[in-house]
């Protein structure tokens, strides 16, 4: 908004001689008088000033918008300040420098600050800039009209400015016409019991993501590694965490290391006692289902309402529909290591989402089914029968024999992200234009089906259901607006009805009372001019202009303004009618205010309908999830999985994959993907298949490809998805746990084999019969005996837990430990990874001799080529031979030392009567 008018040279010097002083520039005006004015022509002299004391000579003198925007400052810690300053909007001091740096525009000086500025218009663009890299941005706006500011007593003073917005990353919610803006926007509010302790802390936890109003809460315990935190705050993957203040030293500096630079961390205050505090922000319905909730989650409910509230958006927490619980029994909880390892949400090279399982699936149309089908991979389910009920889903979608789902298809083309809309209606985001948007987007969706016959699929009937939920509300708003004039923004003709709100109507009849007192006015000023045709006249902007002959203007009265002037004409204004301007802009700016407070309302009724209307965006995003997983069904190669429900009995889960493909890979690879086959648990042909498979065989062969693939399999089979295969037949699994990769964690001052001893701590720990553990490569980061060591504990812990052994992909290097196979045949098989290798002596071989066939096939592998491999990766072959060399005494020497211990061992059984003990021993010496 712009200042107030600024006066002439000449009549600032005037007003100085008058007064005897010289006024204070005013805001943004250079003070053109260095001291005071003389009396002109008085004789005498001007009267004595009070002595004060002089400021000390370095001391800047602050003007009044400077001393106003050090104000601001002061009382807005920690935050950078926008500062809207007549038609622009400028930082200050070290904000300045700090968007100089990141914004890339030019920092000066301003009087006694330095300044850098944007316009009003490129705010959006450069605030999320700022709140991507972690800044808390606030916006300062003047809060006073010109017109209206003028005909106060501060007319002279600056424009009363106050903090009006404060943003975050999460809490900028942008608007619907915007670019893809399908992320989630979480923010994590966590508080500590007071009783729990560091080995065992017991946390509660409340998440809202601002994009969707889509609420999550749980109260856990958790170990000292802080394991079960890190999974959540995988999944939710927060752009914001708020912590509370209570909260031990341990966990606070976990969530700051987690979350980087870029992900802001706030501590908050926590009330032990939270019901009082919430029945500060929740009435009726949702106080009362707030008050059974576990106080660990009514105290991080009250935690993230109370930070919420500074941005005036504590109302996405007031709706207990918008709240699920993070652990559910239908749907599996993937570990924040699986997501990792399997690339689920990202891939592992560059931590994007190009590669990742996500990007594979997600062939959504809308912001909304891209939301949903997120959570839908990294929550698979759990319940067969809702498998089977998506599943067929997605069958159906993927024909579309029925002309219903060819509209429902269509439907959803060119929509916008009426959820995030729906958001920006209930915070009082919206302006004019995009309500229109939002509302005619849902007025189309709601009016789409009159009838509905019935599609076969549960799930489908039932998001075809509502989507006609608030067909009568979307009607009845859209009646009410004038769409054209919504689209220009123009409030106070919004309304078809004028009746509507009658404040408006009173200030448009003064408006139109002031244009008629300008006629009038005119009329007079015919009759005293002599000329019956004389019309006002309008140039550059200002209108109501008298037009006088320039032969003429010495002659009109001494109180008319001469606004400009030609060769032939000097154009004036009446003192009548610059009153009548004056009040006329009052009564504009007074018709502007009360036309937003009537939009504000209107805007509130469709907010009082929130639930039908999230009802309708819920199922466009169903409609959407499905359709995407159809046309991934689509693809070539693609099959519906047989997901049968889990035995009681032990030992009943099975797994059988035909012809699988690594689904990501395969979508990259230029050639084709090589398939492979695999049978876990079950019957096989005449006898019981093994749980496990020990997996050996060369570098760079293709077992971790080939893991992955099984796991992620199992994890679409799960989501309901069709996989990559000829066939897959499984039993649910209630998880899927991974220790993959070499990777240390410098954050926490991990290396890299104690990253991988934690893994394998936890999935020891909490593996079942019904889980899928895949362990790759374990012990590699400790000495090679150590490793062996603990790589053939750790096999052998999962072996003897006989039928309750989970399903076992494990992946090695340590050829002995293949011995495990014929110890326990039930339970594990020895596999390996083809490798076609040139008729020559292994001495004489280089890298061009072994081939990779990337095949899986039964039994242990003959060696891991890894010298071989060293070689095609640029090792001299000086080296490599030398190695070869020490590679061959060593296995002969270690050869000769294990068979001497077995014999002697094989004889101490013998002698003892332990034949089943003689009977491996002997197995062990013949693999040697």
């Amino acid at each position: 908004m712009a200042g107030p008018a600024q006066p002439t040279l000449r009549a600032f010097f005037a007003q100085a001689g008058a007064a005897g002083t010289a006024p204070s520039p005013q805001p943004g005006e250079k003070s053109f008088v260095r001291s005071a004015a003389r009396p002109a022509d008085t004789g005498r002299r001007p009267p004595k000033r009070a002595r004060t004391a002089a400021p000390p000579s370095n001391a800047p003198v602050y003007t009044p918008l400077e001393s106003q925007i050090l104000e601001l400052k002061r009382a807005h810690p920690g935050m950078v300040l926008l500062i809207e300053v007549g038609y622009k909007f400028k930082f200050y001091g070290d904000d300045a420098h700090l968007a100089s740096q990141v914004l890339n525009i030019a920092c000066f000086r301003e009087k006694n600050m330095d300044a850098a500025m944007i316009p009003v218009p490129r705010m959006p663009v450069h605030v999320k800039r700022l709140l991507a890299l972690g800044h808390k941005v606030g916006i300062c706006r003047q809060t006073e009209t010109r017109a209206l500011k003028a005909a106060t007593e501060n007319a002279h003073q600056p424009f009363a400015r106050a903090l009006t917005n404060v943003y975050t990353a999460s809490t900028w919610i942008d608007d619907v016409a915007a670019p893809d803006a399908s992320d989630e926007q979480v923010i994590v509010a966590l508080v500590e019991a007071g009783e729990s302790s560091a080995a065992h802390p017991r946390l509660g936890l409340v998440a809202i993501d601002m994009a969707s109003s889509n609420a999550t809460y749980d109260a856990f315990d958790d170990d000292a590694l802080l394991t079960a935190l890190e999974t959540r705050l995988a999944h939710l993957a927060p752009k914001e965490i708020v912590l509370a203040t209570t909260l031990c030293e341990r966990a606070r500096r976990f969530v700051r290391q987690w979350a980087g630079p870029h992900r802001r961390v706030e501590e908050v205050g926590a009330c032990e006692a939270p019901m009082p505090g919430l029945a500060e922000h929740l009435h009726g319905e949702a106080l009362a289902w707030a008050s059974e909730l576990p106080v660990d989650v009514q105290r991080a409910l009250l935690l993230l309402l109370t930070h919420l509230c500074g941005f005036q958006l504590a109302s996405a927490l007031t709706c207990p529909a918008n709240f699920a619980t993070f652990t559910e029994r239908s749907s599996m909880l993937l570990s924040g290591p699986t997501l990792a390892h399997l690339d689920v949400l990202q891939n592992a090279t560059d931590g994007t989402l190009s590669g990742s399982l996500l990007w594979l699936l997600d062939e959504c149309a809308t912001a909304m089914g891209r939301r949903l089908l997120r959570q839908w991979v990294r929550r698979p389910l759990l319940d067969t029968a809702q498998i089977a009920a998506r599943a067929h889903a997605v069958d159906l979608m993927r024909e579309r024999r029925q002309p219903v789902l060819h509209r429902a298809v269509a439907l959803l083309t060119h929509l916008p992200d009426v959820a995030r809309g729906l958001v920006r209606i209930t915070h009082g985001l919206v302006d004019a234009s995009e309500l229109a948007t939002i509302l005619l987007a849902f007025h189309r969706v709601t009016h789409e089906f009159s009838e509905l016959p019935l599609t076969g699929s549960a799930l489908l009937d039932d998001a075809l259901l509502d989507l006609g939920a608030a067909r009568d509300a979307v009607s009845h708003f859209i009646a009410a607006l004038d769409l054209p004039r919504a689209r220009k923004n123009d409030l106070p003709h919004l309304y078809k009805d004028p009746a509507r709100y009658p404040a408006i109507q009173d200030m448009q009849a003064t408006l139109q009372a002031d244009d008629e007192a300008l006629q009038a006015h005119l009329l007079d000023l015919r009759r005293t001019l002599h000329r019956p045709a004389l019309q006002y006249t309008q140039v550059s902007g200002v209108d109501h202009l008298i037009e006088v002959r320039s032969s003429e203007a010495a002659h009109v009265p001494a109180d008319w303004v001469r606004i400009s002037a030609t060769q032939r004409v000097v154009r004036f204004h009446t003192p009548t009618i610059v009153q009548l301007l004056k009040q006329r802009e009052r009564h504009r700016e007074s018709l502007a205010a009360v036309a937003f407070a009537a939009f504000r309302d209107f805007q509130t009724r469709v907010a009082k309908e929130y639930v039908p209307l999230r009802r309708v965006a819920q199922a466009l995003g169903v409609l959407d999830a499905i359709f995407s997983l159809a046309r991934v069904a689509s693809r070539p190669g693609y099959v519906r999985p047989t997901v049968h429900a889990t035995s009681t009995e032990a030992g009943a889960q099975q797994l059988r994959l035909t012809q699988f493909r690594h689904p990501m890979s395969e979508a990259r690879l230029a050639h084709a993907y090589v398939p492979n086959d695999l049978v876990l648990g079950g019957p096989n042909g005449s006898g019981q298949a093994p749980r496990g498979v020990l997996l050996t065989g060369s570098n760079m062969g293709g077992k971790s490809s080939t893991v992955r693939a099984i796991a992620l399999i199992v994890i679409m089979a799960q989501i309901g998805a069709f996989v990559p295969c000829r066939a897959a037949e499984l039993t649910c699994f209630d998880a899927v746990v991974t220790r993959m990769g070499a990777q240390d964690d410098l954050f926490h001052g991990k290396s890299t084999f104690m990253v991988e001893a934690e893994d394998t701590a936890r999935i020891l720990r909490t593996a079942t019969e019904r889980t899928l553990v895949v362990l790759d490569e374990f012990g590699r980061g400790t000495s090679t005996f150590d490793g062996v060591a603990l790589a053939d504990a750790v096999l052998r812990s999962l072996l003897e837990r006989g039928a309750r052994m989970p399903m076992l992909l494990f992946i090695t290097h340590y050829l002995s430990l293949t011995r495990w196979a014929h110890v326990y045949p039930m339970q594990l098989c020895n596999m390996h990874m083809a490798v076609r290798i040139a008729n020559r002596n292994d001495e004489n071989l280089d890298a061009a001799d072994v081939v990779f066939l990337h095949r899986l096939v039964a039994g242990p592998a003959s060696q891991s080529f890894g010298i071989h491999m060293a070689a095609l990766a640029g090792i001299p072959s000086r080296v490599t031979a030398q190695a070869r060399s020490i590679a061959s005494h060593a296995q002969n020497t270690h050869t000769v030392a294990e068979r001497r211990r077995i014999s002697a061992r094989f004889l101490q059984a013998v002698c003892n009567g332990q034949l089943q003990t003689a009977w491996d021993l002997a197995h062990q010496m013949s693999v040697l």
